[in-house]
């Protein structure tokens, strides 16, 4: 069995991280369910995704939606105690320059910064407000990472990017020189949060017993999460229009 946490295990994160897995797996293993004894950082999302060992994972929840669409379980969604978050949902800050002219109402044009063509909060979000960003924005260039669009924005390499919440979070509390350099100029419509995955072997008994573990737990507190809710999924396969 593997678990892994991706999405926002930042280097600063890890070692919260690895003690929230030591705590769920721990009782996930007095309930009776096997499971790994660490997180599985090797590999890339996707096979970690796939894999038909995954007992818990993470994801977006467009390619939850779209590519990852009956080939995953749901489990459950964090609750983020940060801004831009409210309850299961979260936004996307809209970040320029502190120096940049740019507001809501005159953004076109200029050079977009996206993690991923795949990303509800750093592409699709966007997509949503403007049309393919391709035609709205004179340039884009993909990052790699929100913390990467966020340098290349501060940097002068891009003159806008969409930040997940948690991850506006994390910059200011780790990157603060970067944060500074930015300002948010709005927030994209608030949507269903990173959701908790399993694979599609996992059986609906052991959803459950997982699902009690989480119901019982307490995240480290730089992880800023301060439960897990379970979603109808529904509300996530609309974002496969977006």
């Amino acid at each position: 069995m593997i678990a892994c946490l991706p999405m926002y295990d930042w280097p600063e994160l890890r070692t919260a991280h690895d003690a929230f897995w030591q705590d769920t797996g721990t009782r996930l293993r007095a309930s009776g369910i096997a499971s790994p004894a660490s997180l599985s950082r090797s590999g890339n999302d996707e096979s970690h995704w796939l894999d038909p060992d995954l007992l818990l994972g993470q994801t977006c929840g467009y390619p939850l939606s779209t590519a990852l669409a009956g080939k995953v379980r749901y489990l459950a969604t964090p609750v983020y105690n940060v801004t831009g978050c409210n309850g299961p949902y979260y936004s996307s800050a809209i970040v320029v320059r502190k120096d940049s002219p740019l507001t809501m109402e005159n953004w076109q044009g200029g050079c977009f910064a996206f993690n991923s063509v795949m990303s509800l909060s750093g592409y699709r979000s966007i997509k949503a407000l403007v049309g393919p960003p391709e035609t709205f924005f004179t340039n884009v260039r993909a990052s790699g990472g929100h913390r990467n669009s966020a340098r290349m924005v501060a940097n002068g390499e891009a003159d806008l990017a969409a930040l997940d919440a948690v991850c506006w979070h994390l910059l200011q509390q780790f990157e603060p020189d970067t944060a500074a350099m930015l300002k948010i100029i709005g927030w994209t419509e608030q949507r269903p949060a990173l959701p908790l995955i399993t694979s599609l072997a996992t059986t609906l008994t052991t959803i459950d017993k997982i699902r009690e573990v989480l119901s019982d737990i307490s995240p480290p507190a730089a992880l800023a999460i301060t439960g897990f809710e379970i979603m109808n999924v529904a509300e996530y396969d609309r974002l496969a229009a977006l």
